[in-house]
């Protein structure tokens, strides 16, 4: 495997059972130890008279200034806003001018042979687990992508063809250069080439 390349592993239960234990105790969201002294501090700041948002007034305040506010809903700006934020964006990323533009390459055909059931022979061949992080089909929320090794649609040779989860199909799909390389060489170590 070449350096500097990350590959996803799924946590054994061993570790799994490390982190439990090292996060049982007095940790805070970052996961760091709080002493009992500030933890009794933090715990009186927050009750009474000392915690502002439990004082009337100020309670008043926050209900009254979050009406007609619903954000939480997706309603952040009103019809005639979205109207006009839409109207300054027409044009802008239209297909040449957006920055993931590649010459309309998305839309080239795919092989005449590229069809489900050779997907699926692929995803049956390479066990139905993906070929960079390990991950079974299984514990994903979609079927693996069948990916094409040499970015080429047309060429549905199965030698040619990788499953892939979702979360390293999108990886691949930046710096290709490196990752045909890498694909073409595991292809060969595993014996499809």
């Amino acid at each position: 495997m070449p350096t500097g390349v990350y590959v996803r592993r799924p946590f054994t239960a061993e570790h799994r059972a490390n982190m439990s234990t090292a996060l049982k105790g007095n940790m805070n969201a970052v996961g760091c130890t709080r002493s009992p002294e500030t933890r009794a501090k933090l715990s009186a700041a927050k009750k009474g008279g000392e915690n502002p948002a439990k004082r009337p007034d100020v309670r008043r305040k926050m209900s009254e200034s979050a009406k007609g506010n619903h954000s939480h809903l997706g309603h952040r700006h009103t019809p005639e806003m979205r109207a006009r934020i839409s109207a300054g964006c027409k044009g802008k990323t239209d297909a040449e001018r957006h920055p993931n533009w590649q010459g309309g390459i998305s839309r080239s055909p795919y092989g005449w042979d590229y069809s489900p059931e050779l997907k699926a022979e692929v995803r049956r061949r390479d066990e139905h687990k993906c070929q960079l992080c390990g991950t079974p089909q299984s514990e994903c929320s979609k079927k693996l992508a069948v990916h094409h090794i040499d970015y080429d649609k047309r060429n549905s040779d199965p030698v040619n063809l990788v499953s892939l989860c979702l979360r390293c199909h999108g990886r691949v799909h930046k710096n290709k250069k490196h990752w045909k390389g890498f694909l073409q060489a595991q292809a060969i170590n595993a014996g499809r080439r």
